[in-house]
């Protein structure tokens, strides 16, 4: 059963909405620890501050190599930016990071993945993870817990990661991890992405959670 990108919120206490934050958000991550990354994982997306924060990364000069991902998913909500009809999002991303300044032949892509889990293991099969030990990922800053967990299921342990968290906007107000619990389409997209955590943690998508949120 797929969850519902804006799924029925319960009332939150302020502990829940605590974990929620932690759990979703991982600030931790956004602490890098390292002077240079072997590689910036960018999570599929048709959002412009994807690609505006992955430029953003590679111009700091910490990066060695980039990985676009994303494919053209059917009937998938896009960015009401969006006019590039069913080219594939990696195409997009790239072909725009080029236009801000990363040389092309910095990046590696792949173009048919439909979801995250997709993006991860199609991805990773684009370069040679045993050459690897750092890697730094772009994704929707609210994405940030789930895309962790999806990538530490299918990477060795021994590779350190770190977010470069992208501030996507929904109902023209950024989704931050200090005020998504006063905006009511906000608190739905971050349940939902906890939802979406415990459901593919069971099905072996993603690290599963440690424990479950008390209450939800």
């Amino acid at each position: 059963m797929s969850i519902p990108k804006f799924p029925s919120v319960p009332p939150l206490s302020a502990a829940q909405i605590r974990a929620l934050t932690e759990l979703v958000f991982r600030p931790d991550l956004t602490e890098r620890t390292v002077p240079c990354y072997d590689l910036l994982f960018v999570f599929g997306g048709s959002h412009p501050e994807i690609w505006i924060t992955a430029a953003h990364a590679y111009q700091q000069g910490i990066i060695k190599q980039v990985l676009i991902t994303g494919g053209y998913k059917e009937n998938a909500t896009r960015h009401h930016t969006w006019t590039y009809g069913r080219t594939p999002e990696a195409q997009v991303i790239r072909d725009k990071l080029v236009e801000l300044g990363v040389p092309k032949e910095k990046m590696v892509w792949e173009d048919q993945s439909a979801n995250s889990l997709e993006n991860v293991r199609f991805g990773l099969q684009r370069v040679d993870v045993s050459r690897l030990s750092t890697i730094l990922f772009v994704s929707k800053a609210y994405a940030v817990g789930r895309q962790h967990r999806t990538l530490t299921r299918h990477l060795p342990e021994r590779i350190t990661l770190a977010a470069y968290p992208a501030l996507t906007t929904i109902g023209k107000i950024p989704v931050t991890s200090w005020g998504w619990s006063r905006v009511l389409a906000h608190r739905a997209v971050v349940y939902g992405e906890y939802l979406r955590m415990v459901a593919y943690g069971k099905r072996g998508h993603l690290t599963p959670l440690e424990k479950e949120i008390t209450g939800l």
